[in-house]
Formats: structure tokens, sequence, C-alpha cells
């Protein structure tokens, strides 16, 4: 016969199991939503594509504000071959290096004009391997630093080059595989190359371009077969160079709002991130759109003004600038 504090005792057992049952089964259903949503398939552009692309999120970074200051308003990042990565973060005037795990190493700027100070970077390339090359927007200049983000020297316009061989405002930069640089020149809204040593020797895309014209050039990358793509802004469009300065054509007129950053894949592929619509768009080889991934908002997946995006080791990096964050995804095709 049970007494009144066994029968009590028994249900506060059996009270206890029924709870811890219930918190399992919400960490459960709790890890299934976030395992979906970790996973997100990617909505077909082309009409008649058979293609099939899912993109999975992997992670985030900065885990947490360097220096205890948060990304504001950042604008560039680069990967170089070791897989260390480089973030201009504009609005606080300095450029940040994390390892190819998103820990956070080293920084350099503040603002100001002296070295090892920034007024507005906007732009960032580390192609070569051994040097960082920073478009330092409102200082007029780009700057070049070491790996380990040492001071190296200086690109300034020269009043004494002609007018067409001088810039103002760089907004982007690239590098060559001939240690040529292209810089977009937002102050003549045209493309300029310097070459190995820094002396300006043409430029391009500007009023007088005919069909090559830029109406506000963004982002210049350079491919390996010598085609330099601009990300022209003005006309919601990627216009695309011989790498002297010849027009080849131009696309995504159709799909783009405000292209910014782009990156040219093996295969040939082109990612570009589509600001205006908060999304990154896949064109293949023949400049036609296949897919794309990326809504408005702060959640996984989705994004607040994306401005640049890169790869490494099969990962696609995408700066998601007003949510302060680079989001990391895989990108697989189904087929």
């Amino acid at each position: 016969m049970l007494t009144k504090d066994s029968r009590m005792l028994n249900f506060r057992d059996g009270f206890f199991v029924f709870i811890t049952r219930l918190l399992f089964l919400k960490i459960f259903f709790i890890f299934i939503i976030l395992l979906i949503d970790s996973k997100l398939q990617a909505r077909p552009l082309a009409k008649n594509s058979d293609n099939g692309f899912v993109v999975q999120f992997l992670f985030i970074i900065p885990e947490q504000p360097v220096n205890n200051m948060p990304l504001s308003q950042p604008q560039a990042l680069a990967i170089n071959q070791e897989g260390d990565i480089f973030v201009a973060d504009t609005g606080n005037n300095r450029i940040l290096k994390f390892d190819k795990d998103g820990k956070y190493l080293h920084s350099v700027g503040g603002f100001g004009w002296e070295k090892e100070e920034f007024d507005r970077p906007l732009d960032i390339t580390v192609k070569t391997g051994l040097d960082i090359f920073i478009a330092d927007y409102n200082n007029e200049r780009i700057e070049r630093y070491d790996m380990d983000l040492n001071y190296i020297s200086s690109f300034v316009s020269d009043k004494n080059f002609a007018s067409s061989l001088q810039f103002g405002f760089p907004g982007s930069v690239d590098i060559s595989k001939h240690g040529e640089l292209f810089i977009c020149d937002n102050e003549n809204d045209r493309v300029l190359k310097l070459n190995s040593f820094g002396e300006p020797n043409l430029s391009f895309g500007d009023y007088n371009w005919g069909d090559g014209q830029l109406e506000y050039p963004a982002k210049v990358e350079v491919s390996q077969a010598d085609l330099v793509y601009v990300s022209d802004q003005g006309s919601n469009q990627i216009v695309v160079f011989d790498y002297y300065g010849n027009f080849v054509t131009r696309f995504g007129s159709d799909v783009l709002q405000k292209p910014n950053g782009l990156i040219l894949l093996d295969d040939g592929n082109i990612l570009v991130v589509d600001s205006g619509n908060n999304r990154v768009v896949l064109f293949d080889k023949v400049y036609k759109a296949i897919f794309h991934w990326g809504d408005e908002g702060n959640k996984v997946g989705a994004f607040n003004n994306p401005v640049d995006v890169a790869i490494s080791n099969d990962k696609i990096y995408v700066l998601d600038s007003d949510n302060s964050r680079i989001q990391v995804f895989k990108l697989k095709e189904l087929n």
C-alpha cells in the first residue's frame, strides 16, 4: 500500500521525466529547423535550364567584434593562396586579416592620410601572393602592403601626366597576371591601367568610348585570360574589355541592380554580387544568368547590401556589408 509520501515521490519523478522528454523534443525540433535553414535551395533564373544547385551555409566571420569594434560598412574582401582573408573595413578605415578558419590575426589603419592610415578604403586585391593593393578612396591613392600588413609604398596620380592618364578617387583595384594594376577611376568614370612600375599607360571606358562607355564603375576584375570585367552600377551591367581596353560585350541588364564585386571561377562561370537585389548571381561562360540565392534580411542566407565575393577551397565568401559580417557557403551542382 502506497503512503501519501510515496505517492508524492512517484508524482514528482513522473513529472520530472515528462519535463525532461519535453525539453529533449524541443531541442530536437530546433536542431531540425537549423539543419533545414542551413541548406538553401538556389532558384533557377534561366527558363529552360536543367541546372540544379544547392547552397549550404557554413559559418560567419567574424564571430565577435574585432578590437571591440564590429565591422562598419565593409566594402571589399580578398583571399590569398594560403586561405588568409583580408577585409576592407571601410567605416573603421582599417584592413583586417583573418586566417582560413576566420580567426582574427592582425589589422592596420585608422583615419588619416599618412602611411598606415586610410580615408575610406574601398577595395583590396591579393592576387600576387606577395603584396596587397588597397584603393584608398578619399586619399586618392593606391597603397601597397605585404601580406603581414607592413607598408611598402603608395601610388598617386602625377599632375605631370596627360589628363587621360590621371586618376582621382579610386573605387576599385585589381592586378593582372602580368603585374599591371587596373583601377576604377571614379573621378572620371573610367578604368586606368598602370604598368609594373606604377606608371599609367592606358585609360578606357570614359565618355568617348562608344559602346564601352562606363557610367559608374564600382569594381574591376582581371581574368587569367586577360579579359577585364567592370561592374558598372550606372548601367546595371557587367562591361567586358580586352586587355588593351577594347570593348568586348555587356551582360546582366535584365538581371542586375547595382552590381558590385565579382569573381571568375575555374570552370569559366562568374559570380556577381547583385547589391540592389540583395543576392548573388551565377552567370555561365556565355554570360547567361543560370541561378541566384539570397533575399533581403539578417537571417542565415539573407543579405543586407552585399558588396563583394571571394572563393577559396570551394567555399564562397560573401561580404554582407550592412549586416557587418561575411557569410560562408558551399555551392554544389545537383546534376
